[in-house]
């Protein structure tokens, strides 16, 4: 457990304090890349779901310091992402089920508003707009 609260929040902290003087000096951004874990049931995830909660508390926190001085902090939380690493655990789940992998992506698609699976690129064009001047009235989200 240590392990993933030092790599998803303190790494974070560090990450962002190293160059927070130049984020200063050029009104920048930063976004923190979270977990949709936060919010949902899954068992066996407790230490997870608590290392990234404090990396959620942590976008916050930067947000509420950093915000004055014209730094902009948020955080992209998204669920499964339709990746190679994904399709490999649902072809397991699949496969212990004796289910067709389809079978396994429907059901878990169908529990988000969309009824389907981003894709790893979806997910930085979201991250992209809230470093962007687009979302320059956007932070602590």
């Amino acid at each position: 457990m240590r392990g993933a609260v030092d790599t998803n929040a303190l790494a974070a902290l560090d990450l962002t304090r190293g160059p927070a003087p130049a984020l200063v000096e050029s009104a920048g951004s930063v976004v923190l890349i979270n977990s949709m874990l936060i919010r949902n049931r899954l068992p066996l995830m407790g230490s997870y779901r608590m290392s990234k909660a404090r990396l959620l508390s942590l976008a916050r926190s930067l947000s509420v310091e950093l915000g004055p001085r014209g730094v902009r902090v948020n955080s992209v939380a998204p669920g499964y992402i339709w990746s190679a690493a994904v399709r490999r655990y649902f072809r397991h789940l699949a496969a212990e089920r004796g289910v067709d992998p389809q079978q396994v992506y429907d059901e878990v698609a169908a529990d988000t508003d969309l009824r389907r699976l981003p894709e790893s690129d979806e997910i930085a064009d979201a991250a992209v707009f809230l470093g962007s001047d687009l979302a320059r009235a956007i932070t602590g989200q």
